[in-house]
């Protein structure tokens, strides 16, 4: 034992040039442990800590050992602390309503966008009730699909507001804390029309300029091609992806190619190096500058200009701000005649990242893009030699066969590498995504976003017509080989998502097999596979019921969850429907669903349910008036208390997971 714990040390040692690596793991380690609370932290203890770990460290400071394990914990404490000031920063900037209310309303409008019925959605600044200011953002949802004002202007309304949501379900996305972070204090719908009205000279604010380009941008882009190749040019050039239709949006999740439509290292990279080698290019065509002049360094300060710009049109996302940080550090490398390290480029990136917006760490964006990139270069970082052995020959045919491999194994390793998280926030893995890739690699790269490029370039001068053709053209040729591949058996396959701790262990195993080099990185396939088999032990809830006790589901006898028959609630129940892996009802199950509950027959073969005119009795166990109250094993359940609950029953009556107990109760809720 002595021996393996001292060859363990010693190989720490040797890998001393990758611990720098650790430091946005450790950051972001203190960042997890902030939003895994279920109740929200003093901030003074927190800050007592963290000097506590200073003082040490001053007191240890001739202790090389010493500080190397309090540089841990400080690092660890200061991603804490970041979290937990920034958490109570923006609790000064919102005040969500207290209960649901019908209000008149005054704002301006900071940004205009599209839900996924395609309605018009307001997110309102400055906003007030008869003239009362209100703190924070209002999101307002209009019953219209065409927008009659822009943004900046001043509008009126009538319009019922309430606090963000909690989750739909026990530990469910959490779209309150979401917004929260985004400085979001309620939302709604309009009730009445929205007038625009007169208000004050609004004072420069780059980021409303910068919507009104976006919105130019996309009217251009409607005004030149059909609806479908509109809304995917859309999301590739301003970042609109509301233009996107659910069903064309499916059709590329299914197909493996989501990640196109959201903008990322794919779209940022191509930029960056388009513009890098078309100055290259030009610079070449003029033998003055090209001997007098090392043309790289023109092209790199053009390739951070127009990725920073493609940055600021395409809506700043959290992939295309990673993509774009580890860009720049290529090239100001390029610039200073330094060599940039790949990985230490992605760590640089995820550190200034989580420093300026440490809740980031826990969106899906996030997660997604940096596993993609950090397993990607830690592959290449090992196996880049023996595959330019292999496919580095010269000649036409060794050029494809390197240019096809690339594409498949680079799509293979980054599908590898997202797959957990795709299957714990979105329950599905694209069966053909290799197929996609392949065959969607080479339009994407010699068709679409060079023309893309092209677009960004001319829009201002009014001239992007022909370059958007070609983009259009391009996507339809997109659009058409995802309604293939969409169409092939089991495309989209959808599963249950894992526990959160099997998806940390995939992490933490992950990072230890990708930031290390040594043999001993193996040793992180470990938690990968308990990681892996901890889906099998999931279990599927046999009741879910949401806050208002209004909207129920129940589990046939095949596990499928059936939700009964009610009003409202769409979200809710099609989120349900999506992180049990259950398929709607077709419309023969829909009507015998309806008799059930209507009490005019029962069918055990399909699903234990019993009810009248007056409620239900669900497997002898549980039982609700309808529209009343619920009551599991005997026991009456405040529904509203609880905010919705998963119920699993046994052999010893039932087991209650609450939506309250799994998101405690922090500053967002």
């Amino acid at each position: 034992m002595r021996f393996f714990i001292e060859n363990l040390i010693k190989t720490f040692h040797e890998e001393q040039s990758r611990h720098i690596l650790w430091l946005p793991v450790l950051f972001g380690l203190g960042i997890g442990l902030y939003f895994a609370l279920g109740f929200e932290p003093s901030l003074w203890l927190g800050l007592i800590i963290l000097e506590v770990l200073i003082l040490f460290i001053w007191f240890k400071r001739f202790n090389a050992r010493a500080l190397f394990v309090l540089g841990i914990f400080l690092t660890v404490a200061l991603g804490y602390a970041d979290a937990s000031l920034q958490a109570v920063y923006r609790a000064k900037q919102v005040e969500p309503p207290s209960a649901q209310e019908l209000t008149y309303l005054r704002g301006r409008i900071k940004t205009l966008e599209y839900n996924a019925k395609g309605h018009v959605r307001l997110l309102l600044t400055d906003v007030s009730d008869f003239e009362n200011p209100r703190k924070g953002l209002y999101r307002i949802t209009l019953n219209s699909p065409k927008a009659l004002f822009q943004t900046g202007a001043c509008v009126e309304m009538v319009a019922t507001v309430s606090k963000p949501a909690l989750p739909a379900m026990p530990y469910g996305y959490q779209f309150d804390r979401k917004a929260f972070f985004e400085g979001i204090s309620a939302v709604g719908f309009a009730n009445s029309a929205v007038y625009q009205v007169s208000c004050a000279l609004q004072p420069f604010r780059f980021s409303v300029f910068l919507e009104k380009i976006r919105a130019r941008a996309v009217s251009k882009i409607e005004k030149y091609l059909p609806a479908d190749e509109a809304g995917i040019a859309a999301a590739l050039i301003a970042g609109y992806r509301a233009k996107v239709s659910t069903a064309l949006y499916d059709q590329y999740r299914d197909a493996g190619l989501a990640h196109f439509l959201s903008i990322s290292g794919l779209h940022i990279g191509l930029i960056a190096a388009m513009a890098f080698f078309v100055l290259r290019l030009f610079m070449a065509f003029i033998p003055r500058l090209a001997l007098q002049y090392d043309s790289r360094k023109p092209a790199a300060l053009f390739a951070i200009l127009m990725s920073f710009l493609y940055l600021l049109i395409s809506g700043m996302g959290i992939p295309a701000q990673r993509a774009f940080l580890m860009a720049l550090i290529v090239f100001v490398g390029i610039l200073f005649s330094r060599e940039a390290v790949s990985m230490r480029t992605a760590a640089i990136a995820a550190l200034v990242m989580l420093v300026i917006s440490p809740q980031i760490l826990i969106s899906a964006g996030f997660q997604m893009s940096f596993a993609a990139v950090v397993v990607l270069i830690a592959f290449y970082e090992r196996y880049a030699g023996s595959l330019h052995a292999f496919f580095g020959k010269e000649g036409l045919i060794y050029t494809v066969l390197a240019y096809l491999a690339g594409l498949l194994v680079t799509a293979f390793v980054a599908s590898l590498a997202t797959m957990p998280f795709t299957v714990y926030h979105f329950n599905q893995i694209a069966v053909y995504s290799l197929l996609g890739n392949l065959l969607a690699g080479p339009i994407i790269g010699f068709v679409v976003m060079p023309f893309v490029l092209i677009s960004l370039v001319l829009l201002p001068l009014g001239l992007a017509k022909l370059p958007l053709y070609i983009v259009g053209f391009g996507i339809k040729i997109l659009n058409d080989l995802t309604a293939f591949i969409a169409g092939l058996p089991h495309a989209g396959f959808e599963v249950m998502s894992m526990p959160l701790w099997g998806l940390i262990f995939i992490i933490l195993g992950g990072l230890w097999l990708c930031l290390w080099q040594l043999p001993w990185r193996r040793f992180g396939l470990v938690p990968i596979v308990l990681g892996v088999f901890s889906i099998f032990f999931v279990q599927k809830p046999d009741m879910l019921y949401d806050a208002s006790g209004k909207a129920i589901a129940l589990a046939d006898t095949s596990g499928r969850l059936v939700i009964l028959p009610s009003r409202g609630q769409a979200w809710v129940k099609n989120m349900w429907l999506e992180k049990t892996a259950s398929a709607p009802l077709d419309e023969v199950d829909q009507e015998k669903l309806a008799d059930i509950y209507k009490g005019k027959t029962t069918d055990f073969d399909w699903l234990n349910l019993v009810c009248d005119a007056q409620g239900c009795v669900y497997r002898d166990v549980i039982r609700w008036q309808k529209g009343g109250d619920i009551e599991i094993a005997g026991q009456i359940r405040d529904t509203a208390e609880e905010g919705g609950a998963a119920v699993y029953l046994n052999q010893n009556g039932a087991r209650v997971e609450t939506v309250r107990q799994s998101v405690g109760f922090r500053l967002w809720n």
